[in-house]
């Protein structure tokens, strides 16, 4: 039977949550059973271990069996001996169950008669979401729920959390409220949806998000992490209680707005690697934090470029992090979105999600344009070149502004007469200037505001990649002077050249710099990695993986064993990532 049958059904019945029979239930004392409608995190193979253990408490009965059913079909039995201590005995069954679209049911008996049962418990995976209100908004026409999308305890908000609220639930779209059960926003729960959808998947998603919240106020109490006044305590002991905090697979962040006024975008790198250790800390061994770069808007201060910059670079420092983009996103009112657009933002990040955790080969381009280079095309620099990692669209005006006045150099657009990409490489955004600039920094949306015009309605126009997902916005990246005037100077940034020639058949050089370090971060990258990716993401070439110095390198990419098409080549030094795209023609 499909997946879309199964959920068409709607099956699987809702048990009691323990059925006792009268007689002997005093018998028997439970040190771990599951809870109704709990949902076990799967491991690499699929399966989770069900731990049902306690003590049989009068002596004369000579076992204890389960029985495990699958869709209200018998799938396992098994039963022991009871091996009595005095006129106690203890026991413990560790099945395992397998992930899909499967709900067991556990009957647990002594001899023959029947002591609890526990139902409607499954095998999936487990995603956690924190932040503001983006983080947790409210539907107003979205109302999917399912059996297999499920969550644990209530979205609090900034209330205290009730140590005694330990339940599971089936997610529900609310968000913007206090104390509702389950409630996972309208992204969260499109997301379980998706991958329920697509591959028959359960999931737990557990959503602490707090409305206007700062990032200091989501920061841990350092002296009790799981201090319950706390939002950043109120998660990790719901993750805990539904016992699986250590087995989260990402957690998304969607946070800043709270923080864009200068003085607190000042510390805000220095409170997300507080709470980026936290995390790693409390969810170990967490494998990814997707984090959303804000969408220009009037919720905020004056500093929104600068916070959407240090986003943007995350990944320059945090090995776990991946960016996801908003501009572009529907629906925008200046700080929120409607329901379309929130929809939309879980399936811009559920590209990312199906590449990293579901084998997905659909992988081109589902991540946001992001800037790699600004120079000048000639030694008159009248042009600036702008270099992104992926081929990006040049839009038409929208709203009355046109797509280059969202351009600054040097804090303003006025010396910016046209832009449009390459015609050979679309990866590339030239800007024609009005006349020789000596600018040395350009920025990509400066603020809320361009030009003095307010974008009401904030949206557009964006530049975005072929499958529409908004570039990331950048503040103030240097613009390099014509290349041939720099061939020779010393390292101070660090660079990975276009290879050369492009397109190329069967062999390309590719050049890189690696600047020199601080004395905190010593004389030699802890590692230097330059490797080569197919067009699905798939590794198919390691040209270095060695500690190097600071200086400049060139090696050659042979290609001749290997078909005609797009590669990316990744040189990764330390934290630090780029990226460039090469074309081998046959």
């Amino acid at each position: 039977m499909s997946i879309h049958s199964y959920l068409k059904m709607g099956f699987l019945y809702f048990f009691s949550l323990l059925v006792i029979a009268p007689a002997y239930a005093q018998n028997v004392t439970f040190s771990s059973i599951p809870a109704h409608l709990q949902l076990y995190a799967r491991n690499s193979q699929d399966s989770a271990v069900v731990r049902i253990a306690g003590k049989v408490n009068e002596a004369g009965f000579d076992t204890v069996s389960l029985k495990i059913y699958r869709n209200t079909q018998i799938w396992k039995e098994q039963s022991q001996a009871i091996a009595y201590s005095g006129n106690a005995a203890d026991f413990e069954f560790l099945p395992k169950i397998v992930a899909g679209l499967y709900e067991y049911r556990f009957e647990i008996s002594v001899d023959q008669n029947l002591v609890a049962i526990r139902d409607s418990i499954a095998c999936g995976d487990v995603y956690l979401i924190n932040g503001q209100s983006n983080s947790h908004p409210n539907a107003t026409s979205y109302s999917y729920r399912n059996e297999f999308c499920r969550s644990f305890g209530q979205h609090t908000n900034y209330e205290d959390y009730d140590p005694a609220d330990t339940t599971w639930g089936l997610s529900t779209p609310e968000g913007w409220c206090d104390s509702c059960d389950y409630a996972v926003g309208v992204w969260g729960l499109r997301l379980q949806q998706m991958i329920l959808e697509d591959y028959g998947i359960p999931t737990c998603v557990i959503n602490g998000g707090s409305g206007g919240s700062s990032i200091s106020y989501n920061l841990p109490n350092e002296n009790d992490h799981m201090d319950l006044t706390t939002t950043y305590g109120r998660l990790l002991y719901r993750a805990t209680k539904a016992k699986v905090a250590d087995k989260v697979k990402a957690l998304f962040w969607h946070q800043g707005e709270s923080d864009s006024w200068n003085d607190d975008t000042d510390l805000y790198f220095d409170r997300f690697s507080q709470l980026y250790a936290a995390w790693n800390e409390d969810y170990a061994p967490l494998d990814i934090v997707y984090v959303f770069q804000l969408h220009p808007g009037s919720c905020g201060g004056d500093a929104q470029d600068r916070l959407r910059d240090i986003q943007r670079r995350f990944p320059e420092s945090f090995s776990k992090v991946e960016m996801m983009s908003t501009v572009g996103l529907d629906g925008h009112d200046g700080c929120h979105y409607n329901d379309d657009g929130y929809l939309q933002m879980a399936e811009w990040v559920y590209g990312l999600v199906k590449r990293d955790f579901y084998d997905d080969t659909d992988t081109l381009y589902v991540a946001p344009p992001d800037v790699l280079d600004v120079y000048f095309t000639d030694a008159n620099q009248n042009q600036v070149a702008v270099q992104f990692d992926q081929p990006v669209v040049w839009p038409a005006d929208t709203l009355g502004a046109a797509m280059e006045e969202y351009f600054y150099l040097d804090g303003n657009s006025s010396n910016i007469d046209t832009g449009y990409t390459d015609n050979n490489d679309a990866s590339i955004v030239y800007l024609d200037l009005l006349s020789n600039s000596n600018a040395a920094k350009l920025t990509y949306l400066p603020n809320h505001s361009y030009n003095g015009k307010p974008l009401q309605v904030y949206q557009g126009p964006w530049i975005r990649n072929e499958r529409g997902i908004g570039a990331l916005s950048f503040y103030e990246v240097t613009v390099r002077g014509f290349v041939s005037a720099i061939e020779n100077v010393t390292p101070t940034e660090f660079f990975l050249e276009q290879n050369y020639p492009n397109p190329f058949n069967p062999e390309t050089v590719i050049s890189y710099q690696l600047p020199a370090l601080s004395k905190v971060e010593g004389s030699v990258f802890s590692q230097v990695n330059l490797r080569v990716y197919n067009v699905l993401g798939q590794k198919i070439r390691t040209l270095v993986n060695e500690k190097q110095p600071a200086g400049k390198y060139s090696i050659k990419f042979d290609g001749r064993d290997l078909p005609g098409g797009i590669y990316f080549y990744r040189l990764k030094a330390g934290n630090r990532v780029l990226v460039r795209k090469a074309l081998l023609l046959k």
